[in-house]
């Protein structure tokens, strides 16, 4: 069989609800990695935050972290590091604008976290349980390029700081509505083009892949682009059903059932 480039989510896809990859999963997809295959992980989490799957399953390749943001080769020290992030004059122009409606924000940057009034569950519901080391600052003491912000907006103020997105910087970068309740919406902000999906290709075209040999699965909504844009995209069943009509196709098992293992224990006969 001819090589393929497979891109897995976490959160909802690989690991399970304890935020654990089970043994099954593991050795499969070290069997897979056996038959020649490129195993990657493609998350919205950060590096820091996804480097210890990376080392637990034993993959050898690329690392897509950020939402496509960022790509490393952990175990390549020749590897140039890839960031594909927001403009630092971008970044400051829009948290200047919304910082009188703002609870809470951060955005990750190398190693560390650099948050503007910091909430734990903020940082919990995008980054899992790993901490890094947070930096609690004003966004404009950095001059960073972020591959990502969150955003807790009060929802008085959302049409306006949609506005300003869109008409402002709708050249620069592009938005989603995490989800919102009473009194806030949660926004994610990134560069405009950057996804998993422009990840993929990137990894896709440096390890000369054909298309028809691209697979990825994920639950989210930041991996439609993903699933809509490779050759083989696929969701799973416990996941959000926008990204399920993104898909080729459904897979039969959950998260909690191994599904994706599972999947490609069947697909390459292992």
């Amino acid at each position: 069989m001819e090589r393929h480039l497979i891109a897995l989510d976490l959160d909802g896809t690989l690991l399970d609800n304890n935020q654990q990859i089970s043994e099954f999963t593991k050795e499969t997809l070290r069997k897979v990695q056996d038959l020649g295959h490129l195993v990657v992980i493609a998350t919205g989490r950060p590096y820091h935050a996804s480097i210890d799957y990376f080392y637990e399953v034993g993959m050898t390749g690329p690392l897509i972290t950020d939402n496509g943001g960022n790509i490393r080769e952990p175990l390549n020290p020749d590897f140039q590091i890839v960031i594909d992030g927001i403009p630092t004059w971008v970044a400051h122009q829009i948290f200047v604008y919304s910082k009188p409606y703002l609870e809470s924000a951060f955005y990750s940057y190398g190693d560390h976290v650099y948050s503007y009034k910091y909430l734990d569950r903020l940082h919990s519901i995008f980054m899992g349980s790993q901490k890094a080391k947070i930096v609690h600052c004003d966004f404009l003491e950095y001059n960073h390029t972020p591959t990502g912000m969150i955003y807790l907006i009060d929802k008085s103020f959302k049409q306006s700081f949609e506005n300003h997105l869109i008409n402002d910087f709708g050249d620069y970068v592009n938005f989603r509505l995490w989800g919102e309740d009473t009194k806030h919406g949660i926004y994610e902000i990134y560069k405009r083009g950057s996804s998993k999906l422009s990840g993929i290709r990137w990894v896709q075209r440096h390890n000369q892949i054909k298309d028809e040999n691209v697979m990825a699965f994920g639950d989210g909504l930041n991996d439609i682009e993903m699933l809509q844009g490779v050759a083989q995209g696929y969701a799973m069943p416990n996941g959000e059903l926008e990204a399920k009509h993104a898909a080729k196709a459904v897979i039969e098992f959950t998260n909690q059932e191994d599904g994706v293992a599972k999947f490609l224990k069947n697909y390459f006969k292992i």
